[in-house]
């Protein structure tokens, strides 16, 4: 059973002294790790970013109804293991993207979105601003109840240049949404991380649709 917060700006705190504490997170990466356990990368507003191990999430729809995917929103319960790594023994989701999961522009999207956030945002231990959480659950949001793939990729602009702008990589959020403005801010972020973005290849359909629609 998960303690409740006492600090909610500091639930580090008690995951040291060996108490597990239920936070939001979004989940910005998952993959497998040996037979049945998941490794995942997520956002909370309170830790920042952490790299976690659900073992037997694979197994469990008791402990991992979603089975803890991508762009999954909702409360996850951390512990720390034996080897001082962080756990996730249970992830209950608030809410699922499913327009998102079920439109291909509207995937590659908040896909790109994740991946972002995912590379330029920093590991547990380094100070991450409570506001990145908030952009990305917006974005996200605002990408799954886009009537059309010109209004997801507004909201995918406007989430990579509040990336850009609370990370010091650029200001850019006073320019346009457009195609271009989004190639500046996804090019401004490879060079800042220095790591090609994967999901960025996956753009050039989505947005010839935009122009043609």
């Amino acid at each position: 059973m998960s303690t409740p917060l006492k600090n909610p700006l500091n639930p580090s705190e008690q995951l040291k002294r060996g108490q597990d504490v239920a936070v939001p997170a979004l989940v910005l990466r998952v993959y497998p790790f040996r037979d049945n356990d998941l490794m995942a990368h997520l956002l909370t507003p309170s830790i920042g970013k952490i790299s976690v191990v659900a073992r037997h999430a694979r197994g469990s729809r008791k402990r991992f109804p979603s089975s803890l995917d991508i762009f999954d929103r909702g409360t996850a319960r951390l512990t720390v293991e034996k080897s001082g790594a962080f756990g996730v023994k249970e992830f209950t989701p608030s809410h699922s993207l499913t327009r998102v999961r079920y439109d291909l522009d509207k995937l590659t999207l908040a896909s790109l979105l994740c991946e972002a956030f995912d590379v330029v945002i920093p590991d547990e231990g380094e100070v991450t601003s409570p506001r990145m959480f908030e952009v990305l659950d917006l974005s996200l949001n605002a990408i799954d109840e886009s009537p059309d793939v010109k209004g997801a990729l507004r909201a995918t602009f406007i989430g990579l240049a509040s990336l850009a702008q609370e990370s010091g990589i650029a200001d850019i959020a006073t320019d346009a949404p457009g195609s271009r403005a989004l190639m500046m801010v996804l090019d401004a972020i490879e060079r800042f991380t220095e790591r090609r973005l994967m999901t960025k290849a996956s753009l050039k359909d989505t947005i010839k649709k935009a122009a043609n629609a």
